[in-house]
């Protein structure tokens, strides 16, 4: 089987999305920074959302999508492109790595710039403790003894099956700043994992395995 046709049986996911045209450089901007921010993945453009190949003008989303790329990405963002034909249309397939140059942020209103992740099969905004991960460095250790702000943010983690930014603020009493920083630590060390919940934003609880 033709090995495109197996990625859109498949449908889409935390490495897939399909685009049935390219009308916005900016937005598919958004789709090149979730990739490049989380695990990398391809981009199949004249598919639309429930799987059918319409097909594309080739020429047309090459335009776009070098804009979006290029333009509207910082920093740049390089793809591999491919084209398919597939019962006589046109698709494009478009791999995108993730970036070893993190965070890479995507341009919406014009000055405004920000970081976007994949999660399952959508883009969401990338939250403050992903922002602080991605400044880390890699070299860092989970310590033999916690201090006292680590241990404050532990306790609230377990008394919670899992809890926003806010909800740690009011438990532990410190500082906004300083529970993200805490908090993309438990991530590194994966003492914590983030999660999505039912409105779309980012909580974060202990892992299983802790």
């Amino acid at each position: 089987m033709n090995p495109i046709l197996q990625k859109i049986r498949s449908g889409e996911s935390q490495t897939l999305e399909f685009k049935f045209e390219l009308n916005s450089a900016r937005r598919i901007a958004t789709t090149l920074s979730a990739f490049s921010n989380s695990d990398g993945g391809t981009l199949l453009i004249g598919v639309k959302d429930n799987g059918h190949v319409a097909g594309v003008r080739a020429e047309e989303e090459l335009y776009v999508l070098e804009a979006a790329a290029d333009l509207y990405c910082k920093p740049k963002v390089a793809t591999e492109i491919r084209r398919w034909e597939i019962e006589g249309k046109v698709v494009l397939a478009v791999s995108i790595e993730a970036s070893s140059e993190k965070p890479v942020k995507a341009e919406g209103t014009e000055g405004e710039w920000k970081a976007w992740v994949r999660y399952g099969a959508s883009n969401r905004m990338a939250s403050p403790v992903h922002l602080e991960l991605w400044k880390m460095q890699l070299g860092k250790e989970k310590p033999s003894v916690y201090s006292t702000r680590e241990q404050k943010l532990l306790e609230a983690l377990q008394q919670k099956p899992w809890l926003s930014l806010n909800q740690a603020a009011r438990m532990t009493r410190l500082p906004r700043q300083a529970i993200i920083r805490t908090m993309a630590s438990f991530v590194k060390w994966e003492l914590a994992e983030m999660l999505v919940d039912e409105s779309g934003g980012f909580v974060f609880s202990l892992r299983e395995d802790d």
